[in-house]
């Protein structure tokens, strides 16, 4: 078996951080939408569901963690969405955020994060297949990409 490269590791370990990191958000989300607003208050309905979602996406990191660390073949879709995702929720908790760069850190992770595993060699790796390698003809003459003579 092939060994993992570090740019996989570190995607599993990232993504450990990040299901921490939603953890920690849903927890507080939740707390805040339940316990500190308003009752009936959209501020704390919004709180609440982003919550919900903070939640479900901390269980996804975990997963996905696994799948990069065990390099399955869902993780690599499973980490366009799992980022994704994270990016939009970011991206709609800075809406609601007074510390803008709380929320935007992570949105700019995410959209890095899903660049980094379009990348063709992580991309190959995560989904079992070779990467691929550009072959140039070499001309009689010596030249790369001529047209060889005739």
């Amino acid at each position: 078996m092939q060994k993992r490269s570090f740019g996989v590791t570190t995607l599993a370990f990232s993504s450990v951080m990040v299901g921490l990191y939603c953890q920690f958000a849903a927890i507080t989300l939740m707390l805040a939408g339940s316990v500190f607003t308003p009752t009936g208050s959209i501020s704390g309905a919004i709180a609440l569901f982003l919550g919900a979602v903070f939640l479900g996406t901390m269980v996804a990191a975990y997963l996905l963690g696994y799948g990069f660390w065990t390099r399955k073949h869902w993780s690599w879709a499973g980490g366009v969405a799992l980022f994704g995702v994270l990016a939009g929720a970011s991206l709609a908790l800075s809406v609601t955020a007074s510390d803008y760069l709380s929320s935007i850190t992570p949105l700019v992770a995410g959209v890095l994060v899903v660049w980094y595993l379009n990348r063709p060699d992580i991309k190959a790796e995560l989904l079992g297949q070779s990467p691929s390698k550009q072959v140039q003809d070499v001309a009689p003459d010596g030249l790369k990409g001529a047209e060889p003579a005739r």
